[in-house]
């Protein structure tokens, strides 16, 4: 016997011009079936002209903690509301695997769009990701990094320091995955404290010397 607890997920079209209630009564519904499909929905909601249903959807989408590989091709519509959106969404999901194409956000022609890369970047720094962006921005040529920490940063002057110390320490950027410390936290922590880097895995470590 089918659910009748809500709504079917296309009872209506999300993409037809309607009322506030209808909108969020819309996602309010997807979040709380919550599987795969309502998730799908959502992230195609990213892409209405409705800025408030863009919004309602990105905080379902961060509440559900949904993965980000559905939502990683919005960052390449063309539809530049959307690239925000995405961004946005990304950012606050702190998704790690979302820095390289949010960093190529950086060079798009919106200024909107890059401001919401930036941001994102930002967060997933903040949120302990930020050996992560450091050893993407290393890959860009020198001349560029100290810009792009800067418009990551946006004025936050801890984040634009830890990241410019991380990008000083070549051996850590150019380390494999698999060299890194398990638990990269403690290698962010180590350049905050002045520890010396001797942080990677291998015969160096610790009293295995």
């Amino acid at each position: 016997m089918a659910d009748e607890s809500f709504p079917p997920l296309r009872s209506f079209d999300a993409f037809s011009p309607r009322g506030l209630a209808g909108k969020r009564e819309y996602v309010q519904s997807l979040e709380a079936r919550g599987d795969r499909e309502a998730a799908g929905l959502l992230v195609e909601c990213l892409s209405d002209e409705s800025g408030y249903l863009r919004d309602l959807a990105e905080a379902a989408l961060v509440r559900l903690g949904a993965a980000a590989p559905p939502v990683l091709p919005m960052l390449a519509s063309g539809l530049w509301y959307t690239r925000v959106s995405a961004a946005r969404t990304l950012g606050r999901l702190g998704a790690r695997e979302a820095i390289v194409p949010l960093m190529a956000l950086l060079g798009d022609a919106n200024q909107s769009v890059r401001r919401a890369g930036a941001e994102a970047l930002q967060a997933i720094a903040q949120g302990d990701g930020e050996l992560f962006v450091a050893r993407v921005l290393y890959r860009r040529p020198e001349a560029e990094r100290m810009r792009l920490v800067r418009e990551i940063a946006a004025g936050a002057r801890d984040i634009e320091a830890r990241l410019a110390d991380l990008l000083r320490h070549d051996e850590v950027m150019r380390a494999e995955e698999d060299e890194l410390l398990s638990h990269d936290a403690d290698v962010v922590r180590a350049s905050a404290d002045g520890v010396a880097w001797e942080v990677l895995t291998g015969p160096g470590r610790g009293g295995d010397r």
